[in-house]
């Protein structure tokens, strides 16, 4: 159970990694569309074997357009023999027209070793992004268009309601910085308990990696994702599907 674990904990950076594309191609304030906040909950498995659930939240905060990721997950009866019920994910970003810069970031594991928590914190006026990661100090270098696996999530739906096609992405992920090859597959109805949906599929992999990983977006509902899976050798690993969606009042998807 320890890589289902690790997916149930952190919404997997591998199943929804995405950032910015560069400044020439980003949206104008009159061009760009409008993000809204939402709380997702979706079923994991592993293997066919059911890991419980993950519920993921993004919510508005006081200061202007700042906005707050959140995710918890709510292990099974069996993922609870790898995972914390306390295990949740907190990550703070500013989004506007311009794009998505993450502020900083938290993973606390639910554990009291706290052995594999991290923290970052994010100077772009000095470039770096420092803080602790599974135990050790880290300091990265940034460049513009650099995510992290709470702020990626705000990244790729604006890219996908901006009209645009992501080729490669940056990613921070615990004390190091990946790259990641991304490209379309189309269009799939899905089924999923929330119900069924047309959708867009994108599919990413890191550099070097045997693993592949597909998510499949809703433009009915604002490109929120409703099904992703990550292959392993070609072979289905770890799936999600979208159990539930709320809206603030008022918003009409």
């Amino acid at each position: 159970m320890k890589r289902p674990a690790r997916w149930t904990t952190r919404l997997a950076a591998w199943l929804f990694c995405a950032a910015l594309l560069p400044a020439s191609t980003l949206a104008t304030e009159s061009s760009a569309p409008k993000f809204e906040p939402y709380t997702a909950r979706y079923a994991v498995s592993y293997r066919g074997l059911s890991g419980g659930e993950i519920e993921a939240s993004f919510r508005r905060v006081q200061q202007p357009n700042h906005w707050q990721y959140e995710t918890h997950a709510f292990p099974s009866l069996l993922g609870r023999l790898a995972v914390s019920t306390a295990a949740h994910e907190v990550g703070r970003m500013l989004i506007t027209p311009a794009g998505v810069r993450p502020l900083w970031f938290e993973f606390d594991s639910g554990t009291e070793s706290g052995e594999k928590d991290v923290h970052v914190a994010y100077d772009w006026a000095a470039g770096k992004a420092s803080g602790t990661a599974k135990g050790t100090t880290t300091s990265l270098d940034l460049v513009p268009g650099t995510q992290d696996t709470a702020s990626v999530q705000a990244a790729m739906i604006q890219e996908l309601l901006a009209g645009r096609k992501p080729q490669s992405f940056r990613l921070i992920t615990g004390n190091k910085v990946h790259d990641y090859k991304y490209w379309s597959e189309g269009t799939q109805q899905v089924t999923t308990p929330f119900g069924k949906f047309e959708a867009v599929v994108w599919a990413n992999q890191r550099a070097g990696s045997n693993r592949v990983s597909k998510v499949w977006h809703a433009p009915a509902l604002g490109y929120v994702p409703v099904q992703a899976i990550q292959y392993r050798k070609g072979k289905a690993e770890v799936e999600m599907k979208l159990l539930k969606l709320q809206r603030e009042p008022g918003d009409r998807r």
